[in-house]
């Protein structure tokens, strides 16, 4: 988020992060925003074949290697906060100052336990429940 909103404000064009959380609705301000959502929503909701038509759509539009840096993106993306989420992965100090303002105005909060974003586990605190890695 802090990344589109810094790129967003590069490319002179105001992005209404909004759209991620359904908060807004259209393009959220990004060329083929509408699309690219889509698209995200189908791959992190493992809904394969939405997941193909919309390929095809893309690369209609955008091209083949846009739409596979799309999809490249996207699943990464999932998978990274899937793993974060599970092992109790909290939010790192620099990220929270950088997210700050922007955390409330799309709602990203509602979407993490409260212990995400606790004062404790920005400043290092141990998980209440840590990963015992078994070998």
């Amino acid at each position: 988020m802090v990344l589109l909103r810094e790129s967003s404000k590069k490319s002179g064009e105001a992005a209404d992060l909004g759209i991620v959380t359904g908060r807004s609705e259209g393009d959220g301000g990004v060329p083929h925003g509408a699309f690219l959502l889509a698209l995200a929503e189908a791959v992190a909701l493992w809904r394969w074949d939405a997941v193909a038509d919309l390929r095809q759509e893309g690369i209609e539009r955008l091209g083949a290697q846009e739409t596979s840096d799309a999809i490249l993106v996207a699943a990464g993306f999932n998978g990274i906060t899937r793993v974060a989420d599970a092992t109790g992965i909290r939010l790192d100090a620099r990220t929270a100052a950088a997210s700050t303002d922007i955390r409330p105005q799309i709602g990203i909060d509602a979407f993490a336990p409260a212990s995400k974003w606790s004062a404790a586990a920005l400043h290092g605190a141990a998980s209440e429940h840590p990963i015992v890695p078994r070998y």
